[in-house]
């Protein structure tokens, strides 16, 4: 497998692992809106890291339900 076929197999995976993170959140959530949706997959994702939790966390405060 060559350089440029690793990194696209790497982005497909990281694109299935986010939207089946996004359609776990919406079973729990089923009226959150979009925007909403990808902030609370990267807190999923991201949230271990201090910094980026609060980060997100803040956008989220700013954003409708």
């Amino acid at each position: 497998m060559t350089a440029r076929e690793k990194v696209a197999k790497a982005i497909e995976l990281f694109n299935c692992s986010r939207e089946f993170i996004g359609r776990e959140i919406r079973k729990s959530h089923p009226n959150v809106s979009d925007e909403r949706l990808k902030l609370l997959v990267a807190l999923r994702m991201y949230g271990t890291d201090k910094k980026t939790r609060e980060l997100i966390e803040d956008l989220l405060n700013n954003v409708p339900c």
